[in-house]
């Protein structure tokens, strides 16, 4: 029965995961004003749509223009899937449902936990690529270029350029490591 949980618990964990990643990556694009003709922005739209654009029209946030309002409808159901996730990871797991508090606390960590991973996987993606094909040239490529500069650019001001090899990704997937498992960490129950 221990395995049977454990692998349901995997599996709506991932669907969670997986979904707040989506939404995510809707708030970077809107964030980094990326074109909607932009192909990844096109995909996570029909992604998010079916969900974000009744609550829009409910809530009348459809009607203003998309450059002078941040995406707050995403930024709610982020919340509120985040909130769920739990609830749901709590029951399963335990069998009741967790304090409020506990609910909280844990939408609270994995909202930082989230960003840090997607930030790490695209710095990965990035410098794997950079050794495999440095001339890679995708959609993908300008987002994550367009999302990690900053980051690598602070990471730079940290580690200059040792005999031209640039460590500053590793410096910036460790700060990022740590934070997720110093969060992980810190939480009374292990459900990040």
């Amino acid at each position: 029965m221990a395995g049977l949980i454990a692998v349901t618990y995997f599996l709506i964990s991932l669907f969670f995961n997986l979904f707040l990643f989506v939404l995510w990556l809707r708030l970077i694009l809107r964030y980094f004003h990326v074109s909607s003709l932009h192909p990844v922005h096109q995909g996570i739209n029909k992604l998010t749509d079916p969900l974000l654009v009744p609550i829009e029209r409910l809530i009348g946030t459809d009607k203003l223009p998309a450059k002078q309002r941040y995406d707050w409808v995403c930024f709610g159901l982020l919340i509120v899937v985040e909130i769920i996730k739990f609830i749901v990871l709590g029951l399963l797991l335990y069998k009741t449902l967790m304090p409020i508090s506990y609910i909280l606390l844990f939408s609270a960590a994995d909202f930082i936990v989230q960003p840090c991973n997607l930030l790490f996987y695209m710095i990965l993606i990035r410098v794997v690529m950079s050794w495999v094909n440095p001339a890679w040239q995708h959609p993908v490529n300008d987002i994550i270029k367009m999302v990690t500069d900053p980051l690598l650019d602070l990471g730079r001001r940290l580690v200059p350029d040792i005999s031209g090899f640039d460590f500053s990704p590793f410096i910036v997937l460790i700060i990022l490591k740590v934070i997720t498992l110093f969060m992980s960490a810190s939480m009374p129950l292990r459900l990040i």
